[in-house]
């Protein structure tokens, strides 16, 4: 029989992306897995909502969190396994919290039938991101189907310590995207097994071409692009844009995003007298915003949140050029530091007004930190070399193709049966 020389090939946990509003940022990431070679399938365990990335449908797999076809594989593997099923099943129970607990047991089924379908299209890795459910469904996996697993966490995924210390000790590698994220895994779980925990950015395009900042738009554009929730601190920017508005600055100011917490930053604008000057744009696709920024229409990048990991949103305004003001929260520091970005205390209106202010005066602050932060784009946050470092770490790296016995057309039909 003739062998062939397949792609690795990856199954790609995440909550929902590529579909609904969050998780847009895992894009970049996943397309320049499949642009270097990799044989990817993308499981979202919860999709919910429109496809927001289009290019991805064509990689993802798409089913409910519980269906016929999966309770049926879970069965499968239940009575194939019956006791690694226990096993893995008594380890969800080691976190009897109500609200992880549950979260866990839902995902069970799912990852029963990741698991089956991993051993049948012939996956050689699992990756989840978020270090929640997710990951969760990945340990699960790999434990029924010995196929080897890791996994990325972010931030809140993180403080909810759900199993951490079972999922450093189990996953080939825990990535973080951000030193402050290791140290706060470090705080939630001090018993974890750190051996496997590597530093690895999430990355973004950076556009071969950009801009330096010149002569501001008239009026002076800010961007804000994020979802409508507590930890965002929209009001914060909605008082520093009255400072600003009182100073003489001719600006507007474009909240990007969407989330419950809309219609109270709505309410604070108009008590505030700012309804000529704040705009509300609502859910705004990746591509728009990234066309924006490479057009020249935005000035400033802000984003005024007291909980970040490495925010993708100053990281693609970066790339572009576009000098970036953010508060000192989570990894933001990594990324603006050492004069990439301004950086402001967290809830403090005036400063961050003080910020944008000095930036809008001088030309030549632009200017420089447009040219540092790109320069940190290109060395340390360019997706390509980013993906090759995790391509090594999920033994995915030069020469890693196999040799596959299995005549294409049967794998073609096997992939049709099962959605792989």
């Amino acid at each position: 029989m003739l062998l062939l020389m397949r792609r690795p090939r990856l199954l790609y946990l995440t909550s929902a992306f590529p579909y609904g509003r969050g998780d847009t940022f895992f894009g970049p990431e996943a397309r320049e897995l499949v642009r270097q070679g990799v044989d990817l399938r993308v499981i979202p365990m919860r999709p919910r909502g429109l496809l927001t990335v289009a290019d991805a449908k064509t990689w993802t797999v798409r089913k409910p969190l519980l269906d016929l076809a999966i309770a049926r594989a879970a069965l499968i593997e239940t009575v194939r396994s019956p006791r690694t099923v226990a096993s893995a099943l008594r380890l969800l129970l080691r976190r009897p919290e109500p609200d992880v607990l549950v979260r866990n047991l839902a995902a069970f089924p799912k990852a029963l039938w990741i698991a089956h379908e991993a051993r049948r299209w012939g996956a050689d890795h699992i990756h989840a991101h978020w270090a929640g459910p997710p990951s969760t469904a990945a340990l699960v996996a790999s434990r029924i189907s010995g196929v080897p697993w890791s996994f990325t966490a972010h931030f809140a995924d993180i403080a909810a310590n759900n199993l951490l210390e079972e999922k450093s000790a189990s996953a080939a590698f825990c990535r973080f995207i951000a030193r402050s994220m290791m140290e706060l895994a470090r705080q939630t779980a001090p018993k974890c097994d750190e051996s496997r925990w590597v530093l690895l950015h999430l990355g973004v395009d950076v556009s071969e071409t950009y801009r330096i900042p010149g002569e501001l738009n008239s009026p002076a554009v800010l961007l804000t692009a994020a979802r409508f929730d507590v930890e965002k601190r929209h009001g914060t920017l909605v008082e520093a844009t009255r400072r600003l508005v009182d100073e003489g600055f001719d600006v507007q100011v474009w909240l990007a995003g969407a989330g419950p917490l809309k219609e109270q930053v709505e309410r604070q604008v108009h008590g505030r007298g700012l309804e000529h000057v704040i705009r509300f744009l609502g859910f705004v696709m990746p591509e728009q915003l990234l066309e924006w920024l490479s057009t020249g229409l935005i000035d400033l990048v802000v984003l005024p949140s007291d909980a970040e990991g490495i925010p993708v949103s100053l990281m693609e305004a970066l790339s572009h050029g576009i000098p970036a003001v953010a508060c000192d929260a989570g990894g933001v520091t990594e990324l603006l530091g050492d004069g990439c970005g301004e950086v402001v205390p967290i809830g403090d209106p005036d400063a961050l007004a003080s910020a944008i202010a000095g930036l809008l005066s001088s030309p030549e602050r632009r200017a420089s930190l447009a040219q540092r932060g790109r320069e940190r784009m290109e060395r340390e946050f360019a997706v390509e070399p980013l993906v090759e470092q995790l391509r090594d770490l999920l033994g995915f790296g030069a020469g890693a193709e196999a040799a596959d016995a299995q005549p294409a057309a049967a794998r073609h039909a096997d992939s049709s049966a099962t959605g792989l």
